[in-house]
């Protein structure tokens, strides 16, 4: 094809024969025909005997890519280019990303002489953005001749493995859920219960929060009392509602209300799978239902509730509460603990009576506010914008205590949580939940 510096010379060239004609000066013309004909005639040769147009002259592949990353985090991309032909090229060579990646160092395109056989390495550093699967590539080629006045393209295929981008689940750390529901040997989950049961499995030294019922009183003495502890012997439900409205995207890359209900939602995940028999389910709600997960266990089903966690993305609407625990009404058949992730924006009318009904099924509800006042760190003294920022922030936390405080009026726990995470509260949560069966 024909650059525009092509196009541009052509042009001139053209209008300098006119001009010679005109004048009818012979030294004229022929320097205009000698400067026609040489732009005319490298954009002949070049599309004549230039790269064939039906196969690339270079070769490109990726030595370093992530294949995961978390949002906002960044990684090192290396590109290695080779020209496969016998004749120097002019070329640039350009490795396009999508808008969900962006480049922070480095270069993602090169434009320089190749010699034959010549091989480069085209190195930078991306930051992830929004959660997904991102595809790097295709690597653009474009071939242009010796003075840019013709061009030539191609594209390479892209990456055969996308980039996942996915938030810093807390699944593989290590966490302090509560001595009651530790085994001894590998640290792994107990259904232990401090409760009713038929099998008696240890003494412990009486806590303040303990079930008078249960002291051993035959092995207290004043002074230090002792509890029984039983083996659990029911399954519990666990079910995950999140809200993927915008209002649950407040906050900088990788640390909005949605990556964080997502970590703490994979904990719960993580401890389930854990335990010997519990199962865990999740229901993703904005304004409708967007998808349903029964409560199940085995480990292709941990592993399609992780990775569907893992690519939630915000849809518009705004979150009907008393719409999602109709459903779970509907849909739950035995009783199960539903924590829900939301940011309140939606209506709370209805509230009270889907509760209700939810609740005479034998269900409990468990809600993780979002305050997104707490998602975004304060600015600097004489910032611009600190004061609207403030304003924003005071606004925002008297409307949340508002709304919180009205659920919990209806009998509905809540705990609020912030850029810092929702993980301390799931875990006491859980914690009481596998110990005592209430939080």
């Amino acid at each position: 094809m024909i650059s525009r510096r092509g196009l541009g010379a052509l042009a001139a060239a053209l209008g300098g024969l006119l001009l010679a004609a005109y004048s009818e000066n012979l030294l004229f013309l022929l320097g205009a025909v000698a400067i026609f004909g040489f732009v005319a005639g490298e954009i002949a040769l070049f599309h004549l005997v230039g790269p064939d147009r039906g196969r690339a002259p270079f070769v490109a592949t990726r030595t370093e890519l992530p294949r995961v990353l978390s949002p906002g985090g960044t990684a090192e991309v290396a590109l290695t280019v080779r020209l496969n032909s016998e004749v120097p090229v002019r070329a640039e060579v350009r490795d396009l990303l999508p808008g969900t990646l962006e480049r922070v160092e480095g270069s993602t395109h090169r434009r320089a002489w190749w010699t034959p056989r010549e091989e480069r390495v085209l190195r930078y550093t991306l930051r992830a953005g929004e959660r997904g699967s991102h595809v790097v590539g295709p690597v653009a080629i474009t071939v242009e001749s010796p003075h840019a006045f013709a061009w030539s393209q191609w594209l390479l295929p892209a990456s055969a493995q996308p980039v996942r981008v996915v938030p810093a689940a807390p699944i593989e750390r290590s966490y302090r859920i509560g001595p009651a529901l530790r085994t001894p040997v590998q640290g792994q989950l107990a259904l232990r219960h401090r409760g009713f049961g038929s099998e008696f499995r240890s003494l412990r030294p009486y806590q303040s929060s303990d079930d008078i019922r249960h002291v051993a009183w035959k092995r207290s003495r004043p002074g230090q009392l002792y509890v029984r502890e039983f083996e659990q012997e029911s399954r519990q439900d666990f079910m995950l509602l999140l809200d993927v409205t915008p209002s649950m995207w407040a906050g900088l890359p990788g640390e909005t209300a949605l990556d964080r209900a997502i970590e703490a939602s994979s904990l719960v995940t993580s401890a389930v799978a854990h335990s010997g028999e519990d199962r865990v389910g999740f229901l993703v709600q904005a304004e409708r239902l967007r998808q349903y997960l029964r409560p199940a266990r085995g480990e292709l089903h941990f592993r399609r509730v992780a990775e569907n966690l893992a690519y939630l993305k915000p849809v518009e609407g705004s979150f009907d509460l008393a719409s999602a625990l109709d459903h779970l009404t509907r849909r739950l058949a035995i009783n199960t603990h539903v924590l829900a992730f939301t940011a309140l924006d939606g209506p709370l009318e209805k509230v009270p009576t889907a509760h209700a009904r939810f609740r005479a099924r034998g269900h409990h509800l468990y809600l993780f506010p979002a305050n997104r006042a707490g998602f975004y760190p304060p600015l600097p003294e004489g910032a611009p914008g600190r004061t609207a920022l403030r304003w924003a922030e005071v606004h925002e936390t008297e409307r949340i205590q508002h709304r919180i405080g009205q659920l919990r009026g209806h009998g509905i726990p809540a705990f609020p949580y912030d850029r810092r995470g929702a993980t301390a509260q799931v875990l006491a949560t859980y914690g009481r939940l596998r110990t005592w069966g209430m939080a």
